[in-house]
């Protein structure tokens, strides 16, 4: 044994030792006394170290002989087990984290994913390794007016996929065949899109998904009669609900990945032509637009409405599929689809359904009539449309303000029946209107070198408090006519072109002209004769842009007299202001502000401003703020 034991500490082979000893006796294996280590009979602890250096007799296991006494094949020496390499307990061996060389590792198993997009009925995967054929290959579900075409793969050709051993991740697209001049309705011209409740077509109002899902469930032959409902955000009580119902039965129209529908979304160009390529058969034809990339879901859709002449793109060659689509451009691709075109002198027929804001130099105006009016009508030899009897509309509505759900205003003309546009007189007042709907405008816009800016038609006079402008700002003096007008830059710009307010100013006949930069300013500071002005901006030397003074420091005591004569010569030199102008002076330009004071000129873009009269016992600027309290307090102002 003493073999076994070679190499392990002493005290690593404590038990061992005791252990085997006690099975020698309980197999009956006797241990001659010449043989038999000479064991202390003290219960020293060195005892088993001392019989770890005797050699002992082999095990009875080794000698074949096994408990019972019956005998066995000898083992061979070279079949003795052994401790494995760096683990010389002959105990089990530490893991070897990168495995038995000696040991083939088993080949890895690659998988691909195989995908069956079936449109409105969703998609099935399945997980194939690689070189297999899929586990199976779904059954193609029926669509009401429609041919089960078959699969297809990504480029566009019809395959069995059970066929095709799988060598990459894949997708087969299920297809359906239709034909638009079937399914919709195309014998009869009935008007199949409306206006607004307020006499507007909106021509360039984004059309929604339920919109779109309406438009196309007017135009169709026979509805199909479903009506469970497919979408937990389109309830029954929606008025789109119908309409999303059946086309979504008819696998024009899907929903999000959620499950929901969002009918207020607005729908992308890109969507729309889906939704009416899905109304007929998808063709496998490259797709002609700069920004539309081959691998796009929409190229195919995009590339057969293109070839069916439904659709043209813009002028730069690009189709931009994910802007939203509009009433009217929707209007033109549907009236393609089925055939219809307007009649040559559709312009010249005053009585057709009229839009207060579709006028007829609008280049959808005829798709516009045309989908809007119920109408016989005769195919020409060339292919046009020629109009018969139509459906008349003889309204006459009354000249005045029609205001929209969008807060715009639009002014209509009873004689017309359209809106005005560009600028117009309207009892007495001028309005700037939109050029192309006639919505009261609402910006800036440029009148000879001035930029002005206008809210719901009407010019500004005052822009100061609308945020449409910061400094640095620039100040203009008319001495003669006394008044200034403070201009700002536009964004971007690099001159003072922005009229911002005018204020009503007292100069003297000392007050000195030319360019000038503010320097200083003071919240309040004495004035000759010891009276005492709020919110000073020093223009040079001893003159200033102040409030009217007061007679002492307060501003309980104004002097009334001078404060009444604003807008006239009266100063002793310096540029007099109410206190609500001298303020805005003093907390908006900061110093350094360029001033100009010109002895020449009378006027600006602006209008000097009026003034105001207040009595003796007023001894307060009601524009001051601090002293607004008592304005309240009286009642006056």
């Amino acid at each position: 044994m003493a073999h076994f034991f070679r190499g392990l500490r002493p005290s690593a082979c404590k038990r061992p030792l005791a252990a085997l000893l006690c099975c020698l006796l309980l197999a009956g294996t006797p241990v001659s006394a010449a043989e038999a280590p000479e064991i202390p009979e003290s219960g020293s602890a060195s005892v088993l170290e001392d019989l770890l250096q005797q050699d002992l007799p082999p095990l009875a296991a080794e000698e074949g002989i096994q408990p019972g006494g019956e005998a066995t094949d000898p083992v061979s020496p070279d079949s003795s087990p052994s401790p494995e390499p760096g683990n010389p307990d002959g105990g089990d061996p530490e893991e070897d984290p990168e495995g038995d060389p000696d040991i083939p590792e088993e080949p890895e198993v690659t998988t691909y994913t195989v995908t069956f997009q079936m449109g409105k009925f969703g998609m099935k995967e399945y997980t194939v390794e690689d070189g297999a054929l899929p586990p199976e290959t779904p059954q193609i579900p029926e669509l009401p007016a429609a041919q089960v075409l078959g699969w297809f793969d990504k480029a566009g050709q019809m395959v069995e996929p059970a066929e095709l051993p799988v060598t990459e991740n894949t997708t087969y697209t299920a297809r359906w065949s239709r034909t638009a001049a079937e399914f919709l309705q195309t014998d009869t011209h009935e008007a199949y899109i409306k206006g607004y409740a307020n006499g507007t077509f909106k021509p360039t109002k984004n059309v929604t998904r339920s919109e779109a899902a309406q438009l196309f469930y007017n135009l169709l032959r026979a509805p199909s009669g479903e009506s469970v409902l497919g979408f937990p955000d389109v309830p029954a009580s929606k008025w789109y609900a119908q309409a999303v119902n059946e086309m979504s039965a008819f696998g024009i129209l899907q929903g999000y990945a959620d499950g929901s529908f969002k009918g207020e979304y607005s729908i992308t160009r890109a969507e729309f032509v889906k939704m009416a390529v899905s109304c007929d058969t998808l063709q496998d034809i490259a797709c002609p637009f700069a920004d539309v990339s081959s691998d796009s879901w929409a190229a195919p859709y995009i590339a057969t409405a293109y070839s069916k002449g439904w659709i043209s793109g813009y002028e730069d060659g690009t189709f931009r599929p994910n802007a939203a689509i509009v009433r009217g451009e929707a209007v033109v691709i549907l009236n393609k689809m089925l055939g219809r075109q307007p009649d040559p002198g559709i312009k010249e027929k005053t009585t057709v359904k009229n839009f207060y804001d579709v006028f007829p130099s609008n280049w959808m105006y005829p798709h516009i009539v045309e989908a809007s009016t119920t109408h016989e009508f005769t195919k020409t030899e060339e292919g046009a449309e020629a109009w018969g009897a139509y459906e008349e509309d003889l309204s006459k509505p009354t000249s005045g303000w029609i205001k929209d759900e969008d807060g715009k205003r639009y002014y209509l003309d009873g004689t017309t029946r359209k809106f005005l546009r560009g600028m117009q007189t309207i009892q007495g007042v001028k309005y700037l209107l939109d050029g192309s709907t006639g919505a009261a405008f609402t910006g800036f816009r440029s009148e000879g070198k001035w930029r002005r800016y206008y809210v719901n038609g009407l010019i500004q006079d005052d822009i100061s408090s609308l945020g449409l402008v910061s400094g640095p700002y620039y100040i203009k003096v008319y001495k003669p006519s006394n008044y200034l007008i403070i201009y700002a830059k536009e964004k971007g710009g690099s001159t003072f072109n922005v009229p911002v307010k005018a204020m009503r100013v007292s100069c003297g006949y000392g007050t000195p002209t030319g360019y000038f930069r503010t320097p200083t300013r003071y919240r309040w500071l004495q004035m000759i004769g010891n009276t005492w002005a709020q919110w000073c901006t020093q223009i040079s030397g001893n003159y200033l842009f102040h409030s009217v003074p007061n007679w002492t420091h307060s501003n309980m005591d104004l002097e009334v007299g001078e404060y009444n004569h604003l807008g006239n010569t009266r100063s002793a030199g310096c540029i007099r202001l109410n206190c609500r102008d001298a303020k805005w002076i003093y907390d908006n330009c900061k110093l350094g502000t360029e001033v100009t004071i010109t002895s020449q000129e009378t006027s600006g873009p602006l209008k000097k401003p009026a003034g105001l009269t207040i009595p003796s016992w007023h001894t307060w600027d009601p524009t001051d703020p601090t002293a607004v309290w008592k304005c309240k307090q009286k009642g006056c102002h």
